[in-house]
Protein backbone atom coordinates (compact mmCIF):
# COMPACT_ATOMS: atom_id res chain seq x y z
CA UNK A 1 0.00 0.00 0.00
CA UNK A 2 0.98 3.62 -0.86
CA UNK A 3 -0.07 7.07 -1.56
CA UNK A 4 1.53 9.98 -3.24
CA UNK A 5 0.55 13.69 -3.80
CA UNK A 6 1.44 15.50 -7.34
CA UNK A 7 1.58 18.98 -6.94
CA UNK A 8 1.41 19.55 -10.46
CA UNK A 9 -0.44 16.70 -12.15
CA UNK A 10 1.00 17.77 -15.81
CA UNK A 11 4.82 16.89 -14.53
CA UNK A 12 3.84 13.85 -13.64
CA UNK A 13 2.13 13.22 -17.02
CA UNK A 14 5.05 14.44 -18.77
CA UNK A 15 7.23 12.42 -17.37
CA UNK A 16 5.48 9.34 -18.29
CA UNK A 17 5.24 10.18 -21.73
CA UNK A 18 8.92 10.13 -21.63
CA UNK A 19 9.36 7.09 -19.97
CA UNK A 20 7.04 5.75 -23.07
CA UNK A 21 9.10 6.50 -25.51
CA UNK A 22 10.57 3.41 -24.72
CA UNK A 23 8.75 0.43 -22.82
CA UNK A 24 4.43 -0.24 -22.63
CA UNK A 25 5.01 -2.14 -19.66
CA UNK A 26 7.37 -1.11 -16.28
CA UNK A 27 8.44 -1.96 -12.79
CA UNK A 28 7.83 0.85 -10.62
CA UNK A 29 9.72 0.13 -7.03
CA UNK A 30 8.43 2.22 -4.19
CA UNK A 31 10.32 2.53 -0.83
CA UNK A 32 10.44 4.92 1.86
CA UNK A 33 13.30 7.17 -0.21
CA UNK A 34 11.13 7.38 -3.43
CA UNK A 35 9.63 6.31 -6.39
CA UNK A 36 12.35 4.24 -9.25
CA UNK A 37 11.92 2.89 -12.33
CA UNK A 38 14.73 1.02 -14.68
CA UNK A 39 13.57 -0.86 -17.95
CA UNK A 40 15.19 -1.79 -21.13
CA UNK A 41 13.34 -1.23 -24.81
CA UNK A 42 12.02 -4.77 -25.99
CA UNK A 43 14.94 -4.48 -28.18
CA UNK A 44 17.76 -4.13 -25.57
CA UNK A 45 18.91 -0.77 -27.49
CA UNK A 46 17.71 1.71 -24.95
CA UNK A 47 17.61 2.05 -21.46
CA UNK A 48 15.58 4.62 -19.18
CA UNK A 49 16.33 4.97 -15.58
CA UNK A 50 14.20 7.41 -13.51
CA UNK A 51 14.09 8.69 -9.83
CA UNK A 52 12.43 10.77 -7.79
CA UNK A 53 12.93 11.06 -4.11
CA UNK A 54 9.91 11.38 -1.49
CA UNK A 55 10.88 14.84 -0.48
CA UNK A 56 9.87 15.58 -4.66
CA UNK A 57 5.88 14.97 -3.31
CA UNK A 58 3.18 17.20 -1.85
CA UNK A 59 2.36 13.76 0.11
CA UNK A 60 3.97 10.60 0.70
CA UNK A 61 3.35 7.63 2.62
CA UNK A 62 5.06 3.85 1.72
CA UNK A 63 4.92 1.89 4.95
CA UNK A 64 6.06 -0.77 2.97
CA UNK A 65 8.24 -1.04 -0.19
CA UNK A 66 6.49 -2.49 -3.02
CA UNK A 67 6.86 -2.96 -6.64
CA UNK A 68 4.23 -2.47 -8.94
CA UNK A 69 3.92 -3.18 -12.89
CA UNK A 70 1.70 -1.07 -15.29
CA UNK A 71 0.96 -0.40 -18.11
CA UNK A 72 2.28 3.28 -18.97
CA UNK A 73 0.61 3.92 -21.95
CA UNK A 74 -2.72 3.13 -20.44
CA UNK A 75 -1.77 5.43 -17.37
CA UNK A 76 -1.47 8.03 -19.63
CA UNK A 77 -4.92 7.56 -21.55
CA UNK A 78 -6.54 8.02 -18.37
CA UNK A 79 -4.16 11.61 -17.82
CA UNK A 80 -4.54 12.74 -21.30
CA UNK A 81 -6.91 15.61 -20.47
CA UNK A 82 -5.12 16.73 -17.33
CA UNK A 83 -4.48 20.14 -16.94
CA UNK A 84 -1.95 22.76 -14.94
CA UNK A 85 -4.06 23.63 -12.03
CA UNK A 86 -4.61 20.12 -10.97
CA UNK A 87 -3.34 18.09 -8.28
CA UNK A 88 -2.88 13.98 -8.71
CA UNK A 89 -3.33 11.52 -5.93
CA UNK A 90 -1.90 7.87 -6.54
CA UNK A 91 -2.50 4.95 -4.17
CA UNK A 92 -2.01 1.75 -5.06
CA UNK A 93 -4.22 -1.17 -2.65
CA UNK A 94 -2.54 -4.58 -2.40
CA UNK A 95 -5.23 -6.24 -1.85
CA UNK A 96 -6.89 -5.19 -4.62
CA UNK A 97 -3.76 -5.14 -7.18
CA UNK A 98 -5.37 -1.82 -8.31
CA UNK A 99 -3.99 1.79 -8.68
CA UNK A 100 -6.40 4.78 -8.29
CA UNK A 101 -6.15 7.89 -9.62
CA UNK A 102 -7.61 11.54 -8.26
CA UNK A 103 -7.46 14.67 -10.23
CA UNK A 104 -8.47 17.44 -8.42
CA UNK A 105 -9.05 20.28 -9.99
CA UNK A 106 -12.39 22.42 -11.12
CA UNK A 107 -14.28 19.17 -10.13
CA UNK A 108 -12.74 15.51 -8.58
CA UNK A 109 -12.04 13.04 -11.02
CA UNK A 110 -11.62 9.25 -10.34
CA UNK A 111 -9.87 6.68 -12.10
CA UNK A 112 -8.65 3.08 -11.53
CA UNK A 113 -6.39 0.72 -13.59
CA UNK A 114 -5.17 -2.88 -12.80
CA UNK A 115 -1.64 -4.14 -11.92
CA UNK A 116 -0.01 -6.40 -13.83
CA UNK A 117 2.44 -9.38 -12.59
CA UNK A 118 5.72 -7.45 -11.32
CA UNK A 119 8.89 -9.00 -14.04
CA UNK A 120 11.23 -10.53 -11.68
CA UNK A 121 14.21 -9.16 -14.60
CA UNK A 122 16.92 -6.63 -12.69
CA UNK A 123 18.15 -4.05 -14.72
CA UNK A 124 21.90 -3.38 -13.94
CA UNK A 125 23.05 0.54 -14.27
CA UNK A 126 25.55 0.03 -17.21
CA UNK A 127 29.06 0.43 -15.96
CA UNK A 128 30.67 3.57 -18.73
CA UNK A 129 33.66 5.58 -19.13
CA UNK A 130 32.52 8.51 -20.07
CA UNK A 131 34.99 10.95 -22.30
CA UNK A 132 32.75 13.62 -23.09
CA UNK A 133 30.96 15.44 -20.96
CA UNK A 134 27.94 18.28 -22.52
CA UNK A 135 25.68 20.30 -20.82
CA UNK A 136 23.32 22.37 -22.72
CA UNK A 137 19.95 23.62 -23.30
CA UNK A 138 17.18 20.48 -23.89
CA UNK A 139 15.40 22.52 -26.26
CA UNK A 140 18.25 23.22 -28.53
CA UNK A 141 19.25 19.60 -28.53
CA UNK A 142 15.79 18.90 -29.55
CA UNK A 143 16.14 21.63 -32.46
CA UNK A 144 19.64 20.03 -33.86
CA UNK A 145 18.01 16.37 -33.95
CA UNK A 146 14.74 17.40 -35.81
CA UNK A 147 17.50 18.94 -38.51
CA UNK A 148 19.24 15.82 -38.31
CA UNK A 149 16.10 14.06 -38.92
CA UNK A 150 15.44 15.71 -42.45
CA UNK A 151 19.16 14.28 -43.51
CA UNK A 152 19.17 10.75 -42.26
CA UNK A 153 18.34 8.05 -39.92
CA UNK A 154 21.25 8.59 -38.01
CA UNK A 155 23.33 10.71 -35.83
CA UNK A 156 26.44 11.33 -35.41
CA UNK A 157 28.24 12.90 -32.09
CA UNK A 158 31.81 14.21 -32.49
CA UNK A 159 34.02 16.13 -29.22
CA UNK A 160 37.12 18.12 -28.69
CA UNK A 161 38.09 20.24 -26.41
CA UNK A 162 37.42 23.13 -28.11
CA UNK A 163 33.61 22.09 -29.64
CA UNK A 164 30.84 19.58 -29.95
CA UNK A 165 29.56 18.73 -33.24
CA UNK A 166 26.52 16.72 -34.25
CA UNK A 167 26.05 15.76 -37.68
CA UNK A 168 23.94 13.91 -40.45
CA UNK A 169 24.64 12.49 -43.80
CA UNK A 170 22.14 11.20 -46.40
CA UNK A 171 22.97 9.71 -50.08
CA UNK A 172 23.19 13.56 -51.39
CA UNK A 173 22.58 15.69 -48.07
CA UNK A 174 24.13 16.12 -45.10
CA UNK A 175 24.10 18.70 -42.15
CA UNK A 176 26.48 19.73 -39.47
CA UNK A 177 26.05 21.50 -36.31
CA UNK A 178 29.27 22.86 -34.54
CA UNK A 179 28.65 24.30 -30.86
CA UNK A 180 31.57 25.75 -29.19
CA UNK A 181 32.10 27.64 -25.41
CA UNK A 182 30.30 30.81 -26.75
CA UNK A 183 27.42 29.12 -28.55
CA UNK A 184 24.78 30.40 -26.25
CA UNK A 185 22.63 26.55 -26.01
CA UNK A 186 25.73 25.16 -25.00
CA UNK A 187 26.27 25.61 -20.73
CA UNK A 188 29.02 23.06 -20.56
CA UNK A 189 31.77 21.49 -22.17
CA UNK A 190 34.35 18.58 -21.00
CA UNK A 191 36.00 16.45 -22.92
CA UNK A 192 38.85 14.12 -21.83
CA UNK A 193 39.93 12.99 -24.94
CA UNK A 194 38.50 13.18 -28.44
CA UNK A 195 34.98 11.17 -29.29
CA UNK A 196 33.06 9.89 -31.98
CA UNK A 197 29.74 7.60 -32.00
CA UNK A 198 26.65 7.09 -33.96
CA UNK A 199 23.61 6.83 -32.78
CA UNK A 200 20.45 6.25 -34.69
CA UNK A 201 17.87 8.65 -34.94
CA UNK A 202 14.82 7.04 -34.13
CA UNK A 203 15.47 6.68 -30.74
CA UNK A 204 17.28 9.41 -30.10
CA UNK A 205 14.95 11.66 -31.35
CA UNK A 206 11.57 10.25 -29.86
CA UNK A 207 13.50 10.56 -26.29
CA UNK A 208 14.59 14.59 -26.85
CA UNK A 209 11.28 15.31 -27.94
CA UNK A 210 9.71 13.98 -25.04
CA UNK A 211 12.18 14.59 -22.22
CA UNK A 212 12.83 18.05 -22.81
CA UNK A 213 9.31 18.98 -21.53
CA UNK A 214 10.78 17.17 -18.24
CA UNK A 215 13.90 20.00 -18.13
CA UNK A 216 15.38 22.60 -19.54
CA UNK A 217 19.06 21.28 -18.71
CA UNK A 218 20.37 18.10 -20.57
CA UNK A 219 23.72 16.52 -19.75
CA UNK A 220 25.23 14.51 -22.88
CA UNK A 221 27.98 11.88 -22.16
CA UNK A 222 29.59 9.66 -24.67
CA UNK A 223 33.12 8.21 -25.42
CA UNK A 224 34.04 6.44 -28.85
CA UNK A 225 31.94 3.77 -30.06
CA UNK A 226 30.05 4.01 -26.61
CA UNK A 227 26.72 4.36 -25.13
CA UNK A 228 25.50 7.50 -24.71
CA UNK A 229 23.66 8.50 -21.54
CA UNK A 230 21.30 11.85 -21.49
CA UNK A 231 20.65 13.03 -18.29
CA UNK A 232 17.40 15.29 -17.78
CA UNK A 233 17.01 16.45 -14.17
CA UNK A 234 13.25 16.86 -12.92
CA UNK A 235 12.63 19.22 -9.95
CA UNK A 236 13.37 18.29 -6.42
CA UNK A 237 16.44 16.43 -7.15
CA UNK A 238 15.16 13.83 -9.02
CA UNK A 239 16.43 12.32 -12.38
CA UNK A 240 15.16 10.99 -15.94
CA UNK A 241 18.15 9.06 -17.79
CA UNK A 242 18.69 7.49 -21.22
CA UNK A 243 21.32 5.04 -22.44
CA UNK A 244 21.02 4.33 -25.98
CA UNK A 245 23.39 1.70 -27.83
CA UNK A 246 25.76 3.08 -30.66
CA UNK A 247 25.69 2.20 -34.27
CA UNK A 248 29.05 0.63 -35.18
CA UNK A 249 30.20 2.08 -38.70
CA UNK A 250 32.64 0.38 -40.62
CA UNK A 251 35.67 1.23 -40.78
Amino acid sequence: MFKVTFRDARMWKNLLSAIATLVEEANFEVSTEGLKLRSMDPSHVAMVDFEWPSTAFEEYSCPTPAKVRLNVNSMLKLLRRVSTDERLDISYDESTKKVDLILKGKMLRKFSMPTLEASEEEVPTPKIEFKTRVKMLSAGLRDIVEDCQAISDNVKLESTPEKFLVSSAGELTSATMELTKETEILLELDTQEPSKATFSLNYLADIVKAASSTSEIVVVEFSSNMPVRLRFDVPQQGHLQYYLAPRIEPE
